[in-house]
């Protein structure tokens, strides 16, 4: 490996969304949980996931197929874009209309306001059009503007949901945060975007996006059936109250793998396609990626799930202690899906969106399964079936790719248990050092535990990661890679 991928060049280009993300996610975890009950987070979590499948709708169809086609013109982007928001005006509409009769009797008159009867469905209007310029700047390699998009938007949205919080909003100090987000979001990339795009009806050129986009679309509404079996499973089981404590876990893990995840895929999607027609190539560029990605998530989900309990205990109290052994097994779920994220990425790019949807269709049975086997176990049984399924689809994904573009288990595996064993020794040393210390403050505890984590796994890499971690450091030291002109792979 002589040098860093071009791809490893702009996820590290956007290393400020993710940096940024986490914070704003921690700042606003503290002071939440300081203002709102355990409930109101699984009630605004379960609010978020039902509307999130109506966006699955809007956002899904045609971002993707936008992305992977080797030849796109200007119409259509605009019959993608009238498409989109003929659909988010519809489903909107729809919610309105239907909502309160498709609730169960004796439902919450809360649950009755915000389920996508709510204004919180007005989002639908966001994520449609966002997704269209969101490809447009995936195609132009516009990363940055994409991550400025998000923090702005972020830091907007936080911003709103805390001065809600408190003047007494309650759930809805929560569901602020994304749906100023968005709309936030949408207007920076509309802005920041290097063709002017409208409405307007293109049938020819939306039917050929809609063969891609449709399988597309099925995976992802299976992705969004997913999380909402698994929350509704969870209330069932667990209550809102267990399901607030979910929500606080997947606040520590999911700012990062949600981040380094979208960003990722984002990314490597842009550049797998463009060499998708010769799958030699595809192949060494996911085997690169993974490679040299690796050797930076890996340490991090893994030192993540030895320090989450720390982290919630110094954030949010010991009233959300019920939130440790699930973030720990959700860190562990984020260490797996950190590779195998790129071989979906590299599958995709092929043209095999059918495979990304058998994917999300065997997520959720995993999922659903291991939730209900697992359940006798308590809360924890949430984050164990996340891992239990991803490390299904791992193996699917190894599966479907050596059959599309010849990648070796062996290949993949190889580094990536080199650089897991490395990051486990790391983890082992931060609990020693942890143990002596049960006297000092929580926060004192966490500060050792990942400076001794850091220097750590920084010898460790030094020493049994050289060679990678040179070609990383010579190919971060040369310049960005550039952003392509507005008609380098658009036509007009």
């Amino acid at each position: 490996m002589s040098s860093a991928s071009p791809l490893l060049k702009w996820l590290m280009s956007s290393s400020v969304d993710v940096v940024g993300r986490v914070s704003l996610q921690i700042v606003g975890t503290v002071l939440f949980t300081r203002l709102l009950p355990p409930e109101t987070f699984g009630l605004a979590a379960l609010t978020m996931v039902y509307v999130g499948l109506l966006s699955m709708v809007t956002s899904a169809l045609f971002e993707e197929a936008l992305t992977q086609r080797r030849i796109v013109r200007k119409a259509h982007f605009n019959g993608a874009l009238a498409a989109v928001l003929s659909l988010s005006l519809s489903l909107w509409g729809l919610a309105l209309l239907i909502a309160p009769k498709v609730l169960p009797d004796g439902a919450a008159m809360e649950v009755a306001a915000l389920f996508p009867a709510s204004s919180y469905a007005v989002i639908l209007l966001a994520d449609g059009p966002l997704s269209i310029y969101t490809a447009v700047a995936r195609r132009q390699q516009r990363f940055q503007d994409i991550a400025l998009g998000n923090l702005v938007g972020l830091i907007a949205g936080t911003a709103t949901g805390l001065a809600l919080a408190t003047a007494g909003a309650g759930v809805w100090a929560l569901l602020s945060v994304q749906l100023v987000a968005r709309f936030v979001n949408l207007g920076v990339m509309v802005l920041r975007c290097k063709i002017r795009l409208w409405p307007r009806w293109h049938p020819a050129e939306v039917r050929q996006l809609t063969g891609f986009g449709g399988w597309n679309l099925a995976g992802r509404l299976f992705e969004g059936i997913n999380d909402t079996v698994f929350q509704s499973l969870v209330t069932r089981h667990f209550g809102l109250e267990g399901n607030g404590f979910l929500n606080m876990a997947m606040r520590i893990i999911e700012p990062i793998r949600g981040a380094t995840g979208a960003i990722g895929h984002n990314i490597a999607m842009t550049y797998f396609s463009r060499v998708q027609a010769d799958p030699l190539k595809l192949r060494s560029a996911v085997e690169q990626t993974i490679t040299q990605t690796s050797l930076l998530l890996q340490p991090v989900f893994i030192g993540l799930a030895v320090t989450a309990p720390a982290i919630i205990l110094v954030i949010a109290g010991p009233g959300w202690s019920m939130s440790g052994p699930v973030a720990t097994a959700l860190a562990l779920a984020g260490a797996v899906a950190s590779a195998t994220n790129f071989i979906h990425s590299g599958l995709s790019a092929s043209g095999r969106a059918d495979l990304g949807f058998v994917s999300n269709v065997l997520e959720l049975v995993v999922t659903t399964a291991a939730l209900v086997l697992l359940a006798p176990l308590g809360l924890v049984a949430t984050g164990l079936a996340r891992l239990i399924a991803w490390l299904v689809d791992g193996l699917y994904a190894l599966l479907a790719a050596r059959r599309v573009f010849d990648l070796q288990a062996i290949a993949v595996l190889k580094p990536l248990l080199t650089v897991s064993l490395s990051a486990n020794v790391m983890a082992g040393c931060v609990l020693l050092v942890q143990l002596p210390l049960h006297q000092v403050s929580p926060l004192l505890r966490l500060l050792a535990a990942i400076a001794t984590g850091g220097v750590i796994y920084g010898l460790l890499a030094a020493h049994f990661h050289r060679d990678a971690l040179k070609a990383i450091l010579r190919g971060l030291r040369r310049s960005p890679p550039p952003e392509h002109a507005a008609g380098d792979e658009t036509e007009p």
